[in-house]
């Protein structure tokens, strides 16, 4: 153990004793005034990059103005350019992103004038990298994709290719690998197609990568196993060390330690050639943590534990962030040493900093969303730019461009402090387990549901937006008004749910003010509740409102009054079932001397448990029974209600009984102080929740396109109308198309039409996907049926779950149109082939073989039934359907979907295989046969006889 930790220090001694070496070198050179002055600024350069911009920040934002103060002296525009860019990177080291753009395009500035088209271009993929380092990813994928166009221009196909790489990276730092793979692929291709070996190396790495974050571990290994042999036939031994590295931590998660043990190995034998590492400079952690795991993987604890903690010194003296790969091992190591208490403080360790790990995927995926965004937004503003759009509605975008554009700034701000809120609460201490696992959970259900509320409308957005440009590339402007409204809509969600972010975040913050006005306040109330009288009104329910008082002058803050009001009705209308009634009574009360007014929401639905009332008004809390599956949102509506009543010196309190009813009521002091307001226009649009929702489909099922019964026929289950309505819009011309609006509806309607596919939403009232999926997939009458699960729930586990339920796909929003169907094409053509072997290996052999296929025994089951009534002329498609009971119509898409046949071909086709089998077998006629089987002609028996197998009757052996 010493010697080994001797070996560590004295590796990274030598490596520092080396950095210091070439850090006074430079120094030297630069005070050294006798030398050159391209010389000495040159040295500069390298010593800030090299020694300073990242450690001593401050030292090297000097030395980069000493540096500009020597080149504006001497009047060398490309030392000036130099000097600008390095103070430029200095600034985003320090957060100061304002002040080193500034700098930074001056030095792009400069560069254009010197009309050096190489420094520039180079100059502005350095920008874009820079922008990625520190996270703005819109503002470096711009700048890459004109770095891309000056280096094609250039002819420099090298650099042309980094700058797509990069762009990859962007969407590999998002989490879209998929669309990763397509920069990288690209860059792949023009890089074999200039021959440049180096780059070629490059892109097999970084197609090796993203396949390993997308799980096709197979796959991976071939991309790193091409960059490892090439990058060694061009004398990059260090990177392919890189790709050696990859391949073990892969074969150890494929439990392949020998494998795994070679490799480590070779890569060991690599890094003593080069103690300092160009690429990976936590090399002998990695080291350490591998060996670790590969001794636990051939259960050698012992030596497990030495060596993981061996790494957790080496982590402890570079202070690098520790993983939670490290701390589960030491867990499960100390575990199987039976060393419990050391144990348990491991997994203490692992949970925190996978709950660290997870806070920051969930960032990732807001950043990759905003990201998103603005590039749909951008396309659309191009739209206009290029007036493709008729002159109707180009104000009408411009404004829409201008208010996403402020959504993504107000946006970006509000989701991050939200973030922020979160990180904080859990950095708790070890004896707060259980306190640390319960906020798991809620950040969990949080980033859940404000992904899906985002992903959702997005899809429409994303979708829409495609359509628009499909539609006017092929001058079809019929359904562009509609489209755009669509748009419109999903917009103003996306606004609300940002506003309500942002206004968490003041109140969290202390920085939201009031803005009393005395008013009228019943005419408002009453105003307000008119609003939901239509939303009450589709679901059958009752809405009254009661007012013991004509006139209450007071004071409030308008826009917060009306987002109170709006969340109580708009919880109580959704929270109660269809017949229900909700009242709203208002009235004067007097407490201790002082005048209330009371406004009490009262329903008969759902209601709350008293455990579950205790936390109603939390933040992000929402109730997890399955009565509230009716409903979905993110939990911040009442949180928001409350914090807005007691803003304004008010209470809200919640009486409830589960099952039963809920009241809800509000208590706000009278008091008449502010300014007297007569304006009856005081209700602001953004401060009502926009009520309004698409013409809804009906409680059954909406059917389209159904009068060409040859297409396949395809269910969608989906309980958002824009988005069900932007399927159809992508399927409509190739599909019959049913529409339930939610799982239980969903699963109803398969059971009777028998689809040929499913598209299912997961966030669902009354039954989600996931239950659909488990359903379905467990029924005889529809677990032949191919299932997509269309959602924004796109973590590993939601995958994971849809998949062990019985999903066979899996697509995340927003999605393409040509993804989508591509999807349903490759189920569809899968289907096919299956029917196809069906038809050439035949339904005896298929049943012979005796194959444990839910599709098979469905059709063993059937034969036998026919079987047992194979010389009943009479039987047929409703005997048969009543013996399995099932109706003609379910039992004719069954067998079409499982067998490629009718109900009464499949009949015929199981007499006659039955007939061909007593051919064989025994010595009777034809004409006995034929009767014996259910065939009341023999003619008919032998045309469909010759019909079926090619042969006649009389020309099979015995």
């Amino acid at each position: 153990m010493k010697i080994v930790l001797t070996f560590i220090f004295t590796v990274i001694l030598f490596g520092n004793a080396l950095a210091q070496k070439e850090k006074d070198s430079l120094f030297i050179a630069w005070n050294n005034l006798k030398l050159q002055d391209s010389v000495r600024i040159n040295a500069l350069s390298d010593l800030i990059q090299s020694h300073y911009l990242f450690k001593k920040t401050d030292s090297a934002l000097v030395l980069s103005k000493q540096m500009l103060d020597l080149a504006e002296k001497k009047k060398n525009i490309k030392f000036e350019i130099e000097a600008n860019t390095l103070i430029g990177k200095v600034y985003f080291e320090l957060k100061n992103f304002s002040a080193g753009e500034k700098m930074y395009n001056k030095g792009l500035e400069l560069a254009k004038k010197s009309k050096d088209s190489f420094l520039y271009a180079e100059k502005l993929f350095d920008l874009g990298y820079m922008y990625s380092k520190y996270e703005e990813y819109t503002n470096a994928f711009k700048t890459l994709q004109k770095s891309e166009k000056f280096y094609r221009e250039l002819g420099d196909a090298l650099n042309e290719g980094w700058s797509i790489a990069h762009q990859g990276f962007i969407y590999r730092d998002l989490g879209d690998y998929k669309e990763a793979e397509k920069y990288h692929k690209k860059h792949l291709e023009l890089s074999e197609k200039h021959k440049i070996k180096k780059s070629i190396s490059a892109a097999y790495g970084n197609l090796g990568e993203v396949y390993h974050k997308l799980g096709d571990l197979p796959k991976s290994i071939e991309y790193w196993k091409k960059a490892i042999r090439l990058s060694k036939e061009i004398n990059l031994e260090q990177y392919a060390n890189v790709g050696t590295g990859k391949l073990v931590e892969i074969y150890i998660i494929e439990k392949q330690f020998s494998v795994a043990t070679k490799y480590l190995k070779e890569y060991i034998a690599v890094t003593e050639k080069f103690p300092i590492p160009k690429y990976e400079k936590d090399f002998l952690m990695k080291i350490k943590l591998w060996e670790c795991q590969i001794a636990y993987g051939f259960k050698n604890y012992t030596n497990a534990l030495k060596k993981c903690e061996e790494c957790l010194k080496i982590n402890k003296v570079n202070k690098w962030n520790l993983e939670s790969g490290l701390f589960k091992s030491l867990y499960e190591v100390n575990k199987k040493l039976n060393k419990p208490a050391i144990a348990l403080d491991y997994f203490e360790k692992y949970l925190i900093t996978v709950d660290n790990e997870k806070v920051n995927k969930a960032r990732t995926e807001i950043q990759s969303i905003v990201f998103n965004n603005q590039l749909v937004a951008d396309s659309i503003a191009q739209a206009k730019e290029k007036e493709i759009l008729n002159l109707t509605y180009e104000e009408g975008l411009r404004k829409k461009n201008q208010e996403k554009n402020l959504f993504l700034t107000i946006g970006l701000l509000a989701l991050l402090s939200a973030i922020a809120y979160f990180v904080i609460s859990r950095r708790m201490a070890a004896s707060e387990r259980k306190r640390l696992n319960e906020i798991n959970s809620l950040k969990n259900v949080l980033f859940t549901n404000i992904t899906h509320e985002f992903r959702t409308p997005l899809t429409v957005i994303k979708g829409m937006t495609d359509n628009i440009k499909s539609n006017l590339k092929n001058n079809h402007q019929d359904d562009l008004e509609n489209s755009l409204e669509i748009i419109d809509r999903n917009s103003d969600g996306l606004m609300h749910l940002v506003n309500e972010m942002l206004d968490l975040a003041k109140i969290e913050s202390g920085n939201m003010g009031l803005n009393l006005v005395q008013v009228d306040i019943i005419p408002i109330t009453k105003y307000l509740t008119q609003s939901f009288h239509a939303l009450a009104e589709e679901k059958g329910i009752t809405f009254s409102v009661h007012s013991d008082v004509e006139h209450l002058k007071m004071d409030i803050d308008v826009n917060k009054f009306t987002t109170i009001i709006t969340n109580l009705f708009s919880n109580a209308i959704k929270f109660t079932s269809e017949n229900g009634e909700v009242n709203v009574h208002i009235k004067k009360i007097e407490v201790h001397k002082t005048d209330y007014i009371e406004i009490k929401v009262m329903d008969n639905g759902l209601g709350i448990s008293k455990e579950k009332q205790l936390h109603i008004f939390d933040k992000f809390y929402q109730v997890d029974n399955s009565s509230s599956k009716l409903q979905k949102g993110t939990g911040i509506g009442l949180a928001l209600a409350k914090d807005f009543v007691e803003l304004m010196n008010g209470s809200i309190d919640v009486e409830s009984k589960l099952g039963k009813h809920s009241v809800f009521s509000i208590k706000i002091p009278i008091t008449n102080s502010a300014d007297l307001m007569n304006d009856p226009e005081l209700v602001t649009n953004s401060s009502i929740i926009k009520i309004t929702t698409p013409t809804n489909v009906s409680e059954n099922n909406q059917s389209i396109n159904i009068y060409d019964e040859s297409l396949p026929l395809v269910l969608i289950i989906e309980d958002n109308q824009d988005v069900a309505n932007y399927i159809k819009s992508c399927l409509i011309e190739n599909f019959q198309i049913l529409h339930a609006i939610n799982g239980a509806i969903g699963i109803e309607i398969a059971l009777e039409k028998i689809p040929d596919i499913i598209i299912s939403d997961v966030m669902m009232p009354v039954k989600d996907g996931f239950e659909v999926c488990k359903h379905l997939k467990t029924d005889i009458l529809t677990d032949h049926i191919p299932i997509i699960i269309l959602t924004a729930k796109a973590t590993f586990e939601d995958r994971l779950t849809g998949l062990n339920h019985g999903a066979d796909a899996y697509l995340t929003k927003p999605f393409d149109k040509a993804e989508l169907l591509t999807r349903i094409e490759q189920l569809i053509l899968l289907r096919k082939k299956m029917l196809s072997k069906f038809e050439k290996t035949g339904i005896d052999k298929l049943l012979i073989k005796n194959i444990k296929n839910s599709e098979i025994k469905f059709l063993n089951k059937v034969v036998t039934i026919i079987d047992a009534n194979v010389n009943q002329t009479h039987f047929g498609p409703i005997q048969l359907a009543k013996k399995i009971h099932f109706s003609e119509a379910q039992l004719y898409r069954k067998l079409k979907a499982t067998s490629g046949k009718s109900t009464a071909v499949f009949i015929r086709s199981i007499r006659l295989q039955k007939g061909r089998e007593l051919i064989q077998t025994t010595d009777k006629t034809i004409s006995e046969i034929a009767y014996d089987v259910g065939f009341n002609d023999p003619s008919y028996f032998s045309r469909a006889f010759k019909d079926e197998f090619g042969l006649s009757p009389s020309a099979i052996s015995k």
